[in-house]
């Protein structure tokens, strides 16, 4: 949930209107996308459908966690390395 709100923040504060998230968590997908967010007494997913009813167009799915191994895998090496710029 943190990482989806953190997301929506930056995509907002750099004007970003049109965002699509992919998740692998989709209990979480599901929360969001039945308006659980809504209900829920977490704060992370009432700050998420507050981002969501903004004016702007934004898709959240779920992507299971074995179609994203090669972008896990490039995040992970971003920790790895101490430079900061990494080219794939």
């Amino acid at each position: 949930a943190r990482a989806i709100l953190e997301s929506l923040c930056i995509a907002w504060e750099k004007g970003y209107r049109q965002l699509e998230i992919e998740c692998d968590n989709a209990l979480l997908v599901e929360s969001v996308l039945m308006g659980g967010a809504a209900s829920s007494k977490l704060v992370k997913l009432h700050l998420i459908n507050a981002y969501l009813k903004r004016n702007w167009k934004t898709r959240i799915r779920h992507i299971p966690r074995s179609q994203k191994m090669a972008a896990d895998r490039m995040a992970k090496y971003t920790y790895d390395n101490q430079f900061g710029l990494k080219l794939f």
